[in-house]
């Protein structure tokens, strides 16, 4: 390349070659190769300029977000924990992603940095899960098989459970009824559940996961609250002995409570979920087919289960005290009736009430020891083969009932039919003194 340059005169008539355009051209040269690898960063945007993450892996236009994850992704939020804190650095001709608490650096292609309107206002990550631990057999990944399998598990008995109370009329009471709304809740709870873990990574059909999520939701709520009615009934044919109501009046006011509560957090949830602003939405779909965090968990499920759970206590609770404290001097079949019912829905009230309060302290609880929650999950999602034990195999009646009525055919042991019926409710004169307690 020639340099050329060009002759100036001077004051005294000579000349003088001048460069300057050139050294600027050297210099800018120079500046260019100092700065090109600060330029060159590696771009570790999720979505376009001026477009935000929006849901599943698109953006708020449309596309879907620069990053390739086969196994699925998870949301790294600051708000949501103080484990997500991160940064992100940049070298000459890559970047990483930094998480401060655990000291962990995430390689460019495996993370994305963007904002989304749904969740927080503040920058977020969304990492790739790590092919490598899943080949490893990573405690998680294990939980995760484990609690898919005990799901199915729990399904089937709970479908099990209700097709005996279906094929059985005698168990047609009022309590039984109750009972039956909440296998069935239940069964669709563990059937969902199950699907859920089925299914491939959030990258495919956002409206099937938000569907599953919100179907899920409605189905543990309405499970939960057709238990508080066992309760409530249990407690009040003992304390309200006398007052009298129709056995169908009193049904159709529990579907009220039973069907209409769950609908109301459903609706109130939906409302959340479809209108934009920066308030405390449920957030399926955003991350899992599940709640986005743990104060969407708390809001919308976790609080009202616990209230539900301690009106269960006081209910069984105060029978409890006047079953076998207040009624200790009297005996009958009646009361023994009683006092066996209310010992049935205590194990049932136990059995949903201790697992789920194990599984909102390991929630609530920021470890990294998730595999010392393991049994604790696994017992929770046991429930249904847990209940099943409970109403069927271990009920004599139940058990009475099909050997006497051999349903499709099957054939149940003889003795099962000389079992006494336990809760048979001949009433004895004794037991007259005792109808007129209050």
């Amino acid at each position: 390349m020639e340099i050329r340059s060009r002759k100036i005169p001077t004051e005294n008539g000579e000349s003088r070659e001048e460069h300057g355009g050139c050294l600027w051209l050297l210099w800018l040269g120079l500046f260019a190769s100092l700065v090109s690898p600060s330029l060159s960063f590696v771009d570790t945007s999720c979505c376009p300029e001026g477009t935000v993450w929006e849901r599943s892996a698109n953006c708020s236009d449309g596309s879907r977000i620069q990053l390739d994850c086969p196994f699925g992704i998870f949301i790294i939020d600051p708000e949501l924990s103080e484990r997500d804190n991160f940064s992100i650095h940049h070298d000459d001709t890559t970047a990483w992603l930094h998480m401060h608490v655990d000291d962990l650096k995430i390689p460019a292609d495996m993370f994305c940095v963007t904002k989304s309107k749904r969740i927080s206002r503040n920058d977020i990550a969304l990492t790739c899960f790590d092919e490598d631990l899943i080949n490893d057999g990573s405690p998680m990944v294990w939980k995760n098989i484990l609690v898919c399998i005990v799901s199915i598990i729990s399904a089937i008995f709970l479908i099990a459970t209700l097709a005996v109370y279906v094929i059985l009329p005698e168990l047609r009471e009022l309590q039984d009824k109750a009972m039956m709304a909440a296998v069935t809740t239940l069964a669709v709870s563990y059937t969902v559940l199950s699907v859920q873990h089925l299914r491939p990574t959030m990258n495919g059909d956002y409206n099937i996961c938000v569907t599953l999520g919100f179907i899920l939701y409605f189905a543990f709520m309405s499970a939960f609250f057709w238990l508080n009615i066992v309760a409530f009934n249990v407690w009040r044919a003992v304390w309200f002995k006398n007052f009298r109501v129709r056995e169908q009046s009193l049904f159709y006011s529990y579907c009220v409570w039973g069907w209409g509560g769950p609908a109301c957090f459903l609706i109130a949830a939906l409302t959340m979920h479809l209108i934009d602003g920066h308030h405390l939405k449920p957030g399926f779909g955003d991350a899992s087919c599940w709640f986005g965090g743990a104060r969407q968990t708390w809001a919308y499920f976790y609080g009202p289960v616990a209230i539900l759970l301690t009106l269960n206590i006081i209910y069984l609770g105060l029978t409890s005290w006047r079953l076998w404290h207040q009624y200790r001097d009297y005996t009958g079949s009646k009361l023994r009736v009683l006092r066996f019912k209310c010992l049935l829905y205590i194990k049932l009230v136990l059995v949903m009430g201790i697992t789920w309060i194990f599984e909102v302290i390991s929630f609530a609880v920021d470890t990294n020891m998730d595999e010392f929650w393991i049994p604790t999950d696994l017992l929770n999602g046991l429930q249904g083969f847990v209940i099943f034990l409970l109403l069927v195999a271990t009920r004599k009646r139940v058990r009475k009932l099909l050997a006497k009525k051999r349903p499709c055919g099957i054939g149940f042991p003889k003795s099962w039919a000389a079992y006494e019926d336990e809760e048979c409710e001949a009433v004895l004169p004794e037991e007259l003194e005792l109808s007129q307690q209050g």
